[in-house]
């Protein structure tokens, strides 16, 4: 029975704040932080009536990007493990509150600086000495992509093949929101358009290839029928993973990251962009300095917004190649989850369920001792045991398909 500290309730949060309560035997104590007290008020008395009240959910009102606050709120909690489903801007500054009182850490995505375009977890993996001096332990990139599918690798290198070849990661959303939301991202707009208008970029032969943008007529696609999902369009972009996955799989040849978009999808980008929309400095407006992406999220439609009416189902997966006893093998390994389900369970999406459902697993393993050690590390860790989370995993709710390919699907022959 463990205290925690989560930081954040927005869609990621919430859902898993929700599927937390239904394992009051590890998380028997949650407090959880936001800027806006509605919100924890909201998801306290949704997780309350759906659980019977099973589980100790205290909500704090506070900003986590302000370092005195966090580490006084960290010393009125004395949580055993901080889980930030926070903004990853804000990644950085609980990490160093988490050092400086001494607690484990996990997140779902790398950091970025919200003053430049661009992520990379190097400035996290840069306290790996820090963290082992105090015996503590990070997970960076514990969601679903990063999170899961790295783990998807490192289960095909440690228990599937003798060597790997080839990984294709491949992120369908095949869902579909009410017809009057005309453009909304994934997950967080400002996050995700920042990272939708930079340069494609792919790891091969040991070195980073690039081929344009997501915005440009010729950029990289094929068509693919996701099992349970359906057919759809998956574009060739630049994703967090492959900063650590290309590092932690001996002999890997080539690694790349596939996600499914609409042409009216990228034809929002695309206006969006050559507007200015998706600027990060600040223009003067009538004497007011504001940032067109953060007013363009607020404008933007939120979860709350659609989730009540998306259906239809995610599929995210790896497409992997390598050998096993001499002979040449191709797997395919993916989980699949329904807008729908995912609201009636949790009041989220799959979007934020595929998200939040992996930290929560990861984070009993933690609380349980079954993966443990000291440093900042990511899920394909060699000293993290894959296996054991694929066991953990279906049991918090999200389940994973393995099937044995007769070859790799030709259009992923291409070279791009």
């Amino acid at each position: 029975m463990s205290k925690i500290l989560v930081i954040g309730c927005g869609n990621v949060g919430s859902v898993g704040l929700h599927k937390m309560a239904m394992f009051p035997e590890t998380f028997s104590e949650i407090h959880v932080v936001s800027r806006t007290l509605s919100k924890c008020e909201a998801v306290k008395n949704s997780v309350s009536g759906k659980t019977g009240g099973k589980v100790n959910l205290r909500i704090h009102q506070g900003n986590v990007a302000d370092p005195t606050y966090l580490l006084q709120l960290l010393n009125e909690v004395k949580p055993v493990l901080v889980v930030n489903w926070g903004s990853p801007y804000e990644n950085l500054t609980v990490m160093d509150a988490c050092l400086e009182y001494g607690v484990n850490y996990i997140d779902t995505a790398c950091y970025e600086d919200p003053a430049h375009y661009g992520f990379s977890y190097a400035l996290q993996l840069a306290k790996d000495g820090a963290f082992k001096k105090k015996n503590l332990l990070a997970i960076t990139g514990a969601g679903f992509d990063p999170g899961v599918t790295n783990i998807f690798s490192a289960y095909a290198r440690d228990y599937i093949f003798d060597s790997i070849d080839t990984i294709d990661i491949l992120d369908c959303n095949g869902g579909s929101k009410d017809e009057k939301i005309k453009f909304a991202p994934n997950f967080d707009p400002e996050i995700n358009l920042r990272e939708l208008i930079l340069p494609i970029k792919f790891w091969e032969n040991g070195k980073w290839v690039e081929r344009g943008r997501l915005m440009d007529e010729s950029a990289p696609y094929f068509e693919f029928n996701f099992p349970e999902a359906g057919t759809f369009t998956p574009y060739l972009l630049y994703h967090e993973e492959l900063e650590t996955i290309s590092t932690h799989i001996p002999g890997l040849k080539r690694i790349r990251f596939w996600m499914t978009f609409s042409k009216s999808y990228l034809t929002y980008l695309r206006v969006l962009y050559e507007v200015g929309m998706t600027r990060i400095d600040p223009v003067d407006y009538n004497g007011t300095p504001v940032v067109p992406v953060k007013f363009l999220k607020a404008i933007l439609p939120k979860g709350e917004d659609f989730n009540s009416s998306y259906t239809g189902k995610t599929n995210i997966g790896n497409i992997i190649t390598g050998s096993k006893d001499g002979k040449q093998k191709t797997i395919y390994i993916y989980n699949v989850c329904d807008h729908e389900s995912a609201f009636k369970e949790t009041g989220g999406n799959a979007i934020g369920y595929t998200t939040a459902i992996p930290t929560v697993a990861v984070a009993k393993l933690v609380l349980e001792g079954k993966w443990n050690g000291t440093g900042v590390k990511n899920t394909e860790d060699k000293q993290f045991d894959s296996k054991l989370f694929l066991d953990e995993m279906p049991k918090t709710g999200l389940s994973w398909v393995l099937e044995e390919l007769s070859d790799i699907p030709e259009a992923l022959k291409e070279d791009f």
